[in-house]
């Protein structure tokens, strides 16, 4: 007996299963929930009450004349959700109705399960019995009430309900971000007021709700910039799908939320579709990802993205077995223009250095601010002769045209470099770079202004 009670509270997946398959089809899901949860749990009622009745009464649970079964645990499940349905205007055969076919889904339940003949016999008569007991309680709650009582249950229920519609229809209006219920064949069967805003500014919550010639709108033609991932979405089996959007010729990003509804009676399938904008998120990331990646005040890459960029370059040349050359390059003596002409111009000294170098680089050569007054250069696929005729190239330039300050000033400058071509490719950045530092070093001890190379 036990091992069947076991049995039983262990299939409630099964059973609600079973007897949602039953309701749909004999249409009592018409005005039944749309939610998996109420369902589950009239199955957990259901076998929590017979479990205790089992245990109360153990095998003998026959229905006796003078019995007052008004305490057992059946009778008082049966007044309980009696009480429920028919405050919700559940009439008593509909109810009755339904509660035939919660019996047949446990009468399979033990029908299929491998238990001998002789104990599914006895198993579904007490099945039998248990929800007899139910129904006797469901007909003699609704027996002893009289009518005014009942249309005032009702009306009080009516009011209560009505109530939780405006509030959930308050919630929905009140959405800042537009979102429209699909249904089936596409149409957009209401949508709340950050939606209507989406082709009528001066729309008002609740208009389409309320409409009482509600203007019928296809979601593909109002969106046809979305009606692809609608159509793919649809086509899926996916429950949830969430996707960006970019409109590049209005310069604006949207997150995309389509969700299948979750009524698993069948009366409300749709999709539910929310549009958010993202165009500000999307343009502050970008600018914290700019900031993230370059130097504040000139502009380029700053150190920590160029050495991202520089590994990324030795990857590929290591693949492609081709050389590429590294520069440093230092201000001489910034110390004596800062200390000369103050920090503001040594600032402008540093960012006219900056145009002055992308002026003589090539697009695929890499710039970056290594910190202070030092900068680097990468000159991909470069061999010595080439990556030297580049740095006296730039020394010359540098040396011969002054910085332009705001301030009408005029500032020269010159410049140290070292440098050092990648041949090897088990060659890792951080010694390159040494390379690249002592080769300076020189260049500014033997007197400054010129090229080393090692």
């Amino acid at each position: 007996m036990f091992s069947f009670v076991q049995y039983v509270n262990s299939h409630e997946d099964w059973l609600m299963g079973r007897t949602l398959d039953y309701a749909r089809r004999q249409g009592y899901t018409k005005y039944t929930s749309t939610l998996k949860e109420p369902w589950r749990l009239s199955i957990s009622g259901l076998s929590q009450s017979f479990t205790e009745l089992i245990h109360s009464k153990g095998l003998d649970i026959e229905i006796y004349l003078d019995e007052d079964c008004i305490d057992d645990p059946a009778t008082q499940f049966g007044i309980r959700e009696a009480n429920l349905h028919r405050e919700r205007g559940t009439s008593l055969e509909m109810f009755l109705g339904m509660s035939k076919y919660y019996r047949q889904a446990y009468q399979d339940l033990v029908e299929e399960s491998a238990f001998s003949p002789a104990q599914k016999k006895t198993f579904q008569n007490l099945i039998n019995r248990f929800f007899d007991r139910v129904e006797i309680a469901f007909c003699s709650t609704w027996a002893n009430l009289k009518q005014d009582h009942l249309i005032a249950e009702l009306q009080e229920r009516n009011r209560s309900m009505t109530n939780e519609k405006n509030k959930y229809l308050t919630i929905f209006e009140s959405l800042s971000e537009p979102a429209f219920i699909i249904d089936p064949d596409g149409r957009i069967e209401n949508m709340n007021l950050a939606g209507s805003s989406c082709f009528d500014t001066s729309a008002v919550s609740g208009a389409k709700y309320y409409a009482a010639h509600p203007h019928e709108a296809h979601f593909c033609q109002e969106f046809p910039w979305l009606a692809d991932l609608y159509d793919n979405f649809i086509q899926s089996q996916r429950q949830t799908l969430q996707v960006e959007k970019v409109l590049v010729d209005r310069e604006k990003f949207f997150h995309i939320s389509f969700s299948r509804s979750l009524d698993i009676s069948g009366k409300f399938s749709g999709t539910i579709v929310i549009i958010s904008d993202i165009t500000k998120r999307k343009i502050l990331e970008s600018k914290l990802e700019k900031m993230a990646a370059t130097d504040p005040l000139t502009e380029i890459m700053n150190r920590r993205s160029f050495i991202e960029a520089f590994e990324q370059e030795l990857s590929r040349n290591t693949r492609y077995k081709r050389q590429l050359a590294l520069l440093l390059i230092d201000i001489d003596h910034f110390k004596d223009i800062n200390d000369s002409f103050g920090h503001n111009i040594g600032d402008e000294v540093l960012i006219g250095l900056v145009v002055m170098v992308q002026n003589k680089l090539r697009a695929s050569d890499v710039f970056g601010r290594w910190g202070g007054e030092e900068f680097i250069v990468m000159l991909p696929e470069t061999d010595p002769g080439q990556a030297t005729i580049v740095a006296n190239r730039l020394l010359a330039y540098l040396a011969a045209t002054p910085v332009h300050t705001n301030c009408g000033k005029q500032i020269s400058l010159t410049v140290s470099i070292g440098m050092t071509v990648v041949n090897s490719p088990a060659t890792m950045h951080p010694d390159i770079i040494k390379t690249a530092d002592k080769a300076l070093y020189l260049a500014k001890s033997r007197g400054r202004n010129n090229v080393v190379l090692l």
